[in-house]
Order: structure tokens, then sequence, then C-alpha cells
């Protein structure tokens, strides 16, 4: 039986904290806009590191969500579900 597909949500907590904060947000809204239903949201996940790369962010995933903090802060910035 085929996995049903998920059209990934995005869902930001915090405001960016500056300007090119905002820039990453923007893109990433853009990125999850355009994806396409996915069975598994950890595709996403090599993207999303692509545009917040550590040591500044924490990008973490499961196959139904992605979540994106700030390195060092407990509160989510984004979570894609």
């Amino acid at each position: 039986m085929p996995a049903s597909l998920e059209v990934p949500q995005l869902v930001i907590h915090q405001p960016a904290r500056d300007e090119a904060e905002a820039v990453q947000l923007a893109a990433l809204a853009r990125l999850v806009e355009a994806a396409e239903p996915l069975p598994d949201l950890r595709d996403l996940a090599p993207a999303v590191r692509e545009l917040f790369p550590a040591p500044a962010y924490e990008v973490g995933c499961g196959g139904a969500h992605v979540w994106l903090h700030r390195q060092g802060e407990s509160r989510r910035l984004a979570f894609i579900s």
C-alpha cells in the first residue's frame, strides 16, 4: 500500500531577529510553498539545513515534520509539518 503524500505546511514561531534572518525565512517559505506533496518530510531537511546552516541553527526532522531552532535556544524558530 503506498504511503500517503503530505503537502508541507510552514509555521514560523518567532519573528526574524535581523534582516538576514528575514531573508532566510522568506526563502524557507518559498521552498515549502514550491514543495510537491511528499510521503516523508525528511526529504526537505537537507534544503532547510542549507538555508539555516550549523552552527548558528539546528535542524531536526522526523517523517512527518522538520523543526528549526536557533543554536542555544529551546523555543522553535519554525516548524514544517
